[in-house]
């Protein structure tokens, strides 16, 4: 097994919540599920340096005077705990945009593209929770404001000189942090991770159901030779 482990933000927000056994077998054996987003990553990127320099009142009215100061930020930083354990753990990530307020404090958002107009904040807390936890436990100041800026699809237009784009609305959504709410989680986190025994994997997890199928019919076809 591994000495240390290095949670990322987002493994916590949806490979933790979709399925345990993939999330222990990630880390602890290095076993990872395939997963490879290239547009929207391209898209993030061209979102987010478009909002560098720019005032708080440009992502959003109703924010506190300020300034987005920098996009990808990395962050990193050892989880505390009381707690005997066989292992270090952290968090490490990269903030889409961070946020200078007027009153010294900071604000972190994340970028997300979507198709539709539904807003998802239930399952991006706990991504902003850990960028908050980082920043603040580097000292590298108070984080005041977490939140989402949504650029929704809504169209597509091409000109007479042939260049052609995608239209988006943009959505600001506030998120309120709930910090008990994510050390409990990660004390959970770590409890699975400090195991010996893999989790039972999620009844909807297609990725073990293809494991275990493929399993299945590789000892099958070894039976016939």
């Amino acid at each position: 097994m591994n000495s240390n482990i290095t949670l990322s933000p987002s493994n916590l927000t949806f490979l933790w919540h979709s399925c345990k056994r993939c999330f222990y077998n990630h880390y602890v054996y290095k076993n990872r599920r395939p997963m490879t987003m290239p547009l929207v990553g391209k898209m993030a990127t061209l979102s987010e340096d478009w909002f560098i320099d720019k005032k708080t009142t440009e992502v959003e009215p109703s924010l506190s005077p300020g300034f987005i100061v920098s996009s990808q930020k990395s962050l990193k930083t050892v989880i505390e705990t009381d707690e005997q354990l066989s292992r270090k753990y952290t968090i490490s990530g990269k903030i889409d945009l961070l946020i200078e307020f007027d009153d010294g404090t900071f604000g972190i958002f994340d970028c997300k593209n979507t198709s539709g107009d539904s807003d998802k904040s239930w399952m991006y807390h706990t991504q902003l929770a850990a960028y908050k936890y980082c920043f603040e436990r580097m000292g590298l100041g108070e984080v005041s404001q977490i939140g989402l800026i949504y650029q929704i699809i809504d169209g597509f237009n091409k000109s007479e000189d042939g260049t052609s784009n995608f239209t988006t609305q943009q959505k600001f959504v506030n998120v309120t942090p709930k910090m008990d709410q994510f050390e409990k989680l990660l004390s959970s986190v770590i409890q699975c991770l400090e195991s010996e025994t893999t989790p039972n994997s999620s009844p909807n997890c297609s990725f073990c159901k293809f494991a275990e199928n493929y399993n299945e019919n590789l000892n099958l076809y070894s039976e016939d030779f």
